[in-house]
């Protein structure tokens, strides 16, 4: 039995956070689970890394929301991941939709920073999206699968990787994904991993979603077997997120649910083994065991 994936959300700050709404959201944010099998990380705009690393507890992981796929050189406006981790981060995250939408990056670049970040050591959130256009016409597969092995060919250590998947027309749009919606994503997207890279990758590799996450929708979709967490937009920015971490304790993939089957069995052994072993009463130890 595979131990049980980390629960990860990413709060997405994007472009709407100054020095204030740092120190309000960070002090809000303190309020939230501290879980042992929870990952909470921050997406932040990289003039504040460093001060949002400070701001925040230690607990919550910082994201830069982008980088180049190099260490240094004459790229103005850039941010190489060397840069994000002497700001005390260690997090990154690559490909959001945005990036691929609004600034039009293609899947070899993208897979270009996914290799140099891992290089770097750095952790990823690895994104891949489809478009309301995609959707429509039956491509959400296709899609997925093509930015899956592109990403793949930049990927040394998929246990460093979490990918995140947003159904870019159920996000700001007053339309919803529905739970098997998503989950049907998911699923074909660890299936990839499967066909395509390891049993173990498969297994072990975290699977969050977008999509206009809130507290209403966070719990039901929790549940959801192949779904590992949240990367969070507009709700980030709200008393929200708090409900959207604690949703880490309705997950109940089958990882978990088998992982929390085996250790209960487990522990039932012991406690039949123990019990067994006191009421004998032999006078030879040795003996005594063979009865258990």
């Amino acid at each position: 039995m595979a131990a049980p994936r980390r629960f990860t959300v990413v709060a997405n700050w994007k472009m709407n956070v100054l020095k204030a709404d740092i120190d309000r959201l960070a002090e809000m944010m303190k309020s939230g689970p501290s879980d042992v099998d929870l990952d909470t990380v921050v997406g932040c705009p990289p003039c504040y890394l460093s001060y949002a690393r400070q701001q925040l507890p230690r607990h919550i992981g910082v994201a830069a929301q982008n980088c180049y796929k190099v260490a240094r050189g004459n790229f103005s406006g850039e941010i190489s991941p060397a840069m994000i981790q002497d700001c005390g981060c260690e997090w990154v995250i690559l490909g959001h939709p945005e990036r691929r939408t609004v600034f039009h990056e293609p899947d070899e670049l993208i897979s270009e920073k996914v290799a140099h970040a891992q290089q770097a050591g750095m952790k990823i959130v690895a994104c891949v999206c489809e478009t309301k256009e995609d959707r429509e016409a039956g491509r959400t597969q296709e899609v997925l699968m093509t930015q899956m092995a592109s990403l793949a060919e930049g990927v040394s250590d998929w246990s460093r990787v979490v990918v995140a998947f947003e159904a870019l027309w159920a996000s700001n749009t007053g339309v919803l994904a529905t739970p098997g919606q998503v989950q049907e994503a998911l699923q074909q997207l660890r299936q990839w991993l499967r066909h395509n890279v390891s049993l173990q990758a498969a297994d072990n590799t975290r699977i969050i979603y977008a999509g206009s996450v809130s507290t209403n929708s966070c719990q039901e979709l929790a549940r959801l077997p192949d779904l590992d967490g949240f990367l969070v937009g507009g709700a980030a920015l709200k008393p929200d997120i708090i409900d959207i971490m604690r949703a880490s304790r309705m997950s109940c993939s089958r990882l978990w649910a088998g992982h929390q089957q085996l250790a209960a069995t487990s522990q039932l052994i012991t406690h039949m083994k123990h019990s067994r072993f006191t009421q004998l009463s032999l006078p030879n130890p040795r003996r005594a065991i063979r009865y258990i």
